[in-house]
């Protein structure tokens, strides 16, 4: 799988696990909420915006220059 496609993934199961605690625990105030969505949304963001595509080897930046 291509780190391109495992971010989304990533974010979209932590998101997804985030809002399943948070209606198993019975959140009922909007508060509540605006802290759950705060804890599943910033923690994806951090990662897109911080973990960054591997340096290319100097195979594939001679095999870029030759095409």
């Amino acid at each position: 799988m291509q780190l391109v496609s495992i971010k989304p993934i990533l974010a979209m199961l932590w998101v997804s696990a985030v809002f399943v605690m948070g209606i198993a625990g019975n959140i009922d105030s909007f508060a509540s909420w605006a802290v759950l969505t705060g804890l599943a949304l910033m923690p994806p963001l951090v990662m897109m915006w911080r973990w960054n595509d591997p340096r290319p080897t100097m195979s594939e930046s001679i095999q870029k220059a030759l095409r």
